[in-house]
């Protein structure tokens, strides 16, 4: 009835504890395969799996990007349901079943995202809405952060409580329900996003066919929100720039994308530098530069 999807890089025990969260009795029967797709990690979160037939693990020789990764598994399921789920995410009992059935009594939603609670209990933002270029400059002058409500983020819709199900633009990848059907209408990931932004972009492209995403508060799992390069906090912000303005060059127009590049490499790095300066965070300044340095490399 339901494929899963992991991707792991150097998870630790996340992908442990992920993993076990998904083979209670409740899901025996709702799960068909497990696909951990690993891109060359050099720790032992592999190793800590204990065998099992429902579970496939697909090993990289290299570290092939989440994007590509996840087309990777698309691939291979065959049942109804996608899952697309983080390792550093676990599910509660009634966690699938849950959307199993809401997703069967609401056949007009093709992703569906649920209520996601960090390590303390504490709802955390899972939703996003399709950015403009405009609010890319609110997130690069810190108006966004000062004033969430009034000069809305690009993405994260921090300005909401998610309290309430409605219906969204994306839902976060770190669970990320999905009906099989749309790969066939859409297509899979765009690999030109090595990490960060194939989800928003694939929502994009679901949202033009006149497909919906829709997101239930009723239904929770948990999410830690560590990821897997927390530990590598330059490398996961030239990422996420980069992303960014490839995302820029595919949806916006040529001045939108000339308009967000300007942010990035114009404003944001001092305004960053700034904040971080008068929280007298110096090491972070040296990671944004590193970052940056990094993104100025490479051809966008």
């Amino acid at each position: 009835m339901t494929d899963i999807i992991i991707v792991n890089w150097n998870s630790g025990d996340y992908l442990y504890n992920c993993v076990q969260s998904l083979l209670g009795k409740k899901n025996e029967s709702l799960i068909d395969k497990i696909f951990i797709v690993d891109n060359n990690s050099s720790d032992n979160s592999l190793e800590k799996i204990n065998p099992n037939t429902k579970i496939e693990i697909i090993q990289n020789r290299i570290n092939n990007g989440f994007a590509k990764a996840c087309n990777q598994g698309f691939r291979l399921c065959k049942s109804q349901y996608v899952l697309l789920l983080n390792p550093d995410a676990q599910l509660y009992e009634t966690t699938l079943n849950d959307c199993i059935s809401f997703i069967d009594s609401r056949y007009e939603i093709d992703i569906l995202g649920c209520q996601l609670l960090n390590d303390e209990g504490n709802i955390t933002c899972s939703c996003s809405r399709f950015p403009k270029a405009i609010r890319f400059f609110y997130d690069a002058i810190g108006l966004s952060k000062i004033a969430p409500r009034i000069f809305h983020p690009a993405l994260l819709m921090t300005d909401w409580d998610h309290q309430q199900s409605r219906k969204v633009d994306q839902v976060m990848g770190a669970f990320m329900f999905m009906k099989r059907n749309i790969f066939e209408r859409i297509g899979f990931f765009d690999e030109h996003f090595f990490v960060y932004y194939e989800e928003l972009d694939f929502s994009k492209r679901l949202a033009h066919s006149g497909g919906i995403t829709f997101y239930n508060s009723q239904i929770k799992a948990i999410h830690s929100g560590e990821g897997t390069t927390s530990n590598v906090k330059d490398f996961r912000l030239y990422l996420n720039l980069r992303s960014r303005l490839v995302y820029a060059k595919k949806h916006f127009t040529l001045t939108g994308y000339l308009f967000v590049w300007m942010c990035t490499f114009l404003i944001e790095p001092f305004t960053r530098s700034f904040f971080l300066l008068f929280k007298g965070n110096f090491k972070k300044i040296v990671q944004v530069y590193k970052g940056y340095k990094l993104l100025i490399k490479t051809k966008n």
